[in-house]
């Protein structure tokens, strides 16, 4: 019998983010797999989600996936039907599309189920068009005792500026380690950055839109400077963070109902 493996998204926030699509293949296949380090969902029940599927559930590590290529799920599915649940949409992470092609090479058929992520609900959150976005960058946490301080994140809001484009920056988590960086964290790192590359790009005055738990009950979305976002209060992790460029009308006035923009400082970006 030819295996099947099924990457099927979880969403944003808890198990009732799942479609129904996915919820009745979870009942049908053979076994289930969890990853939860590539993002946090905020209010899923795992013993919730195994009474809704009526099977337990198997937890898979970064070292399952990253270091052992999955071999715990492959193994699985050349013979049976197989699920991975991940948070958000299944091909976000990179790392998946290494499974996706691993079990393509081993003869398994692979199918997708996608759920929504933060990729695509910032446009509904914030009111900024999808059009006018570039690209997608984390900021990880630097190691200065090993002289680690990666500049790609200063480096790519600067192009997408030059471009007129909004950069959202996904931030760093180490799930395993219980490290999740914080929007104030980021913008510590983005304003040394600035002291570094001295493109007066990042500025303590710069508009940006932080977001936390999207598509949560306690979800939290603002708008304003840098410093004001430093010194506000998310709450709990996942947090992201956007800095855009020039701004449509529509996108101005939307920042400041959708996501509490003070009108004067949104107005300098306007286009």
């Amino acid at each position: 019998m030819q295996g099947e493996l099924y990457f099927i998204g979880l969403g944003l926030s808890s198990e009732y983010d799942l479609s129904l699509k996915a919820l009745e293949i979870l009942k049908k296949v053979d076994k289930v797999f969890l990853e939860s380090y590539t993002s946090l969902m905020p209010e899923l029940n795992i013993k919730n989600l195994e009474k809704l599927i009526g099977k337990k559930i198997n937890i898979v590590t970064r070292k399952d996936l990253e270091e052992e290529d999955a071999r715990v799920i492959l193994d699985e599915a050349l013979h049976k039907k197989v699920a991975l649940l991940v948070p958000g949409d299944p091909f976000v992470a990179t790392t998946h599309i290494a499974i996706c092609i691993n079990a393509k090479k081993r003869g398994i058929k692979v199918n997708v189920i996608h759920g929504p992520s933060i990729i695509s609900a910032i446009y509904g959150a914030t009111g900024l068009q999808c059009y006018k976005f570039g690209k997608i960058v984390t900021i990880v946490y630097p190691e200065p005792q090993y002289n680690y301080f990666p500049e790609t994140p200063y480096e790519v809001l600067y192009d997408n500026l030059m471009r007129g484009l909004h950069t959202l920056f996904l931030l760093d988590l180490k799930v395993e380690k219980g490290k999740c960086m914080s929007i104030k964290e980021a913008i510590e790192i983005l304003l040394e950055l600035e002291k570094r590359k001295k493109k007066n790009i990042v500025k303590s005055d710069t508009l940006a839109v932080g977001l936390a738990r999207l598509g949560s009950h306690s979800q939290k979305i603002k708008a304003g400077t840098l410093i004001e976002l430093k010194n506000y209060d998310f709450g709990p992790p996942p947090h992201s963070l956007i800095i855009p460029a020039k701004l449509h009308p529509l996108e101005a006035e939307a920042l400041i109902l959708l996501a509490d923009a003070d009108e004067k400082i949104v107005k300098r970006y306007l286009k």
